[in-house]
């Protein structure tokens, strides 16, 4: 039984570190990698609060490329601060390197 505990909290440790470590690539991918657009957001829902002061929204947001019009939805944890700048009908901007590879640019 000991043997189980121990091997079972190793495991969920070095998921742990694997996930933040995914999340650092994520960030680096799309901060070295995407490129600048100015979206339109179409529609933005609150879905939690956490303890730190951020709020995760679920969004879709729009923008013309190439002609075409381009359409993106995700979720998105962001400083509650921010909130308000990210409302229906507001643009943004987002740092984009593919449809699952987006952040939001805040201005500092």
């Amino acid at each position: 039984m000991v043997v189980f505990v121990v091997a079972l909290s190793v495991a969920i440790t070095v998921g742990m570190i694997g996930y933040i470590a995914s999340l650092f690539v994520r960030d680096h991918k799309i901060a070295t990698r995407g490129r600048d657009i100015r979206a339109l957001v179409e529609d933005v829902r609150h879905v939690a609060t956490s303890d730190s002061g951020s709020v995760t929204v679920k969004y879709r947001l729009s923008w013309i490329e190439g002609g075409e019009a381009r359409h993106v939805e995700g979720r998105e944890t962001i400083p509650a601060r921010r909130l308000p700048q990210v409302r229906k009908g507001s643009e943004v901007d987002i740092r984009y390197l593919d449809d699952d590879h987006l952040a939001f640019v805040f201005d500092a």
